[in-house]
Order: C-alpha cells, then structure tokens, then sequence
C-alpha cells in the first residue's frame, strides 16, 4: 500500500535585493570646481599684477643728474649736469629736467658724484659768507695745509703758528697755539713756491686777528671732522 508524499515545508528565505545603481557623489565635482576658480583667479591676480609692474616700470621721467664730480661749496655750472631718463619710483625726489637752468649758479651743500641724481637739498641760494663774517685771505705753504682737498664750505682750525725765532724757540708770543674757527670760501692754485692762498671766513672778532697772523706768514690749517 502505497503511501502519498508529506508536504514540504514552505521557503521563508527572502530573495536578495537586487544591486542599487551607483550614484555619483556631487561633492567632487563640487570639490573641483572650486580648484577650477581658484586657477582662474590667481591667473587674473597675476595678469593684473603683471600689468601693473609693467605700467609702472615703463614710465620714465626726465630729471637732472651730476655729470662730473663736484666739491661741497661750488657754484654749479651748466657744464656740471645733465638730463637724465628714471623710473618713477616716490621714494627718489630728484629735480625734474625742467628745472636744470635754475639750478645754475647756485651752491652744492654736499660733495657731489658723478652720476649721482640731483635733489633741492644739495643745493643753495646762500652765500658762505654770513652776516657777522669777514672774509680774510691767507697765503699758507704746503707743510701748513692738510693734504686732504680743501672745498668751499668746509669747517677748518686756524692755528697760530709763530715762526721759531734765532735760538729755536717761538719767541714770547704768547698767542703761539691760539686757535679760531674758519670756514673755507675758496683755494686758489699754488704759485711757484707751491704756496696758497686760501680765502677763509671768520667773526668779526677774529677778523683782525687772522689778519695779523697771516701778515706774518704765521698760519696753519687743520680740517675739522664733521660734528666735530
């Protein structure tokens, strides 16, 4: 006797969910643009900065230059300067070209290069003579001059220097050593002796002092140190 198959148990097991299709995450595109914009502006800072150097260094202006050497005191001749062609640059104050005829006949208040741009302060309209002065030439041989250039406007100590006497010594003069302030207006060229003579500005006071010490050819020059 046959018997009928027992019924078999029902499948619980679900069915596997089918695959989600992959989605493209929108940070990164995000992330890359913003790469993208940050090249395009740092082309255009570049480009602009670029531009403006360009703008800058390419603008010249005339102004005047020193066309040889040219001591501290000196009255500028034509001859002194020339035009020259610079860069705009608001840290240099040179004196533009336009103004290079004024400029003659006036005084350098420093030594002057070659080379060298030209501004308002190295120049002056006052005289080296002041008011109060006087002005006294003395004739000095070379042993009683510095070996150092003497210019205009220079600072020196006069010295009393009496000439030794018969015995050797300085005689009784008791101004031997004396000493006075001067300011040095111009060196003329040695003679044949190699003497100078060298016109110096001094007070009134002194004025006549000098005088009498120069008359007896008993000067010597010693340059004073600037701030000295």
């Amino acid at each position: 006797m046959s018997t009928a198959p027992s019924p078999s148990a029902p499948d619980t097991t679900r069915p596997a969910p089918a695959p989600q299709p992959l989605v493209r995450q929108p940070v990164v595109r995000r992330r890359r643009s913003s790469w993208i914009a940050l090249g395009v502006a740092v082309i255009c800072v570049c480009g602009g900065a670029g531009g403006w150097l360009y703008t800058v260094t390419s603008h010249r202006e005339p102004v005047v230059a020193v066309a040889r050497d040219v001591p501290m005191g000196a009255e500028l001749k034509a001859e002194d300067l020339i035009e020259a062609q610079i860069a705009t640059d608001p840290a240099l104050k040179p004196v533009p070209a336009a103004d290079l005829t004024k400029l003659i006949g006036k005084r350098t208040t420093v030594g002057l290069s070659r080379g060298s741009l030209l501004t308002r302060s190295s120049v002056t309209d006052e005289p080296l003579v002041k008011a109060g002065e006087q002005l006294v030439g003395v004739s000095l041989a070379s042993s009683r001059l510095p070996a150092s250039r003497l210019s205009p406007g220079q600072t020196v100590k006069v010295i009393h220097t009496p000439k030794e006497s018969a015995t050797g010594a300085a005689g009784d003069d008791k101004t031997a050593g004396q000493t006075l302030q001067a300011t040095v207006i111009e060196v003329g060229g040695a003679d044949n002796s190699g003497d100078r003579v060298v016109d110096l500005a001094v007070s009134q006071l002194d004025g006549i002092r000098l005088a009498t010490w120069a008359a007896s050819g008993e000067v010597s020059l010693v340059i004073v140190p600037v701030g000295g």
